[in-house]
């Protein structure tokens, strides 16, 4: 049988999305999912991680994000000690952050965990000696501001969580070219939408980034990502858009044109389609 973890009964703080724990040595725990993701780094150590059945070795230097629906546990422990960050990645807008123009965070938080199973894990990001030195001082200092509360804690929280994010992610995004088999590159279509939304993209410009051919490369990224290449980028599109719509008092058609999209007709189908709102509505009914 497999636990279900709520986020109420993880989440110390109701008011902050994100929970640390350091754990030497890590205890046993039953095989488990929950609604909320973690990233873990292995601080030292050795053990079996078990994902929807499926056996991965871990060592010291291990950094990966198990998403919430995957079931795990860990088995043959060995010295094993870890930092588990629970996070709620809609409730720190994680999907705003500009942190995704790096390949590497695209790598490490959503296509490794959905590809672990296929790259038998050989994708994760291995940290070094400093490299794990640096997260872990950084992981004590996030534990401290969780535990203390003092005041201004909640935003202190968020931002070391902000810096080990980006940290990590760079780390990623330097992984040497031998080493960052195809996530990177995938990673870096990913990335180009986020910073080349506004341009002309084709598929055949994306396949090219991940160095795959357009239809195989349609296919990897419908099951990392969940819908195809283009339609991704008509919701970052419309994603924007709705956030300038909401910022600004420029006109629809300005901001259309400055999203991407060729006309304000073909702008509002596409974003009632989406948001199942005409611009104007939804400027209008979205509290500013």
């Amino acid at each position: 049988m497999s636990e279900i973890l709520e986020k109420q009964d993880y989440f110390e703080d109701p008011t902050l999305p994100i929970q640390i724990h350091l754990r030497d040595p890590q205890p046993e725990f039953p095989l488990h999912s929950h609604h909320f993701d973690e990233l873990i780094i292995i601080l030292k150590g050795t053990a079996m991680h078990i994902v929807d059945g499926q056996p991965f070795p871990v060592k010291s230097g291990d950094v990966f994000v198990v998403s919430g629906a995957h079931k795990h546990q860990y088995l043959e422990m060995h010295g094993l000690a870890l930092a588990n960050i629970l996070f709620d990645s809609n409730a720190l807008g994680m999907n705003q952050w500009d942190i995704r123009a790096l390949p590497g965070f695209h790598a490490l938080f959503e296509l490794e965990p959905a590809l672990r199973t296929q790259q038998k894990f050989n994708s994760r990001l291995q940290l070094n000696a400093k490299q794990l030195n640096i997260a872990h001082d950084g992981l004590r200092e996030l534990q401290r501001e969780t535990a203390e509360k003092s005041p201004g804690y909640r935003v202190m929280a968020k931002g070391l969580f902000m810096q080990l994010v980006v940290f990590l992610s760079r780390c990623y995004s330097d992984t040497p070219p031998e080493e960052s088999l195809d996530l990177l590159r995938l990673g870096d279509a990913l990335a180009h939408i986020e910073t080349h939304y506004a341009e002309k993209i084709t598929l055949e410009d994306l396949a090219r980034k991940a160095h795959l051919s357009p239809r195989h490369f349609q296919r990897i990224f419908h099951d990392c990502v969940g819908r195809s290449p283009i339609d991704y980028l008509m919701h970052i599109r419309v994603s924007k858009s709705a956030l300038l719509l909401l910022s600004t008092n420029r006109t629809i058609t300005d901001i259309a044109l400055d999203c991407g999209f060729s006309d304000s007709n073909y702008f509002t189908r596409q974003f009632r389609k989406i948001m199942e709102l005409t611009p104007g509505q939804y400027r209008k009914n979205s509290p500013r």
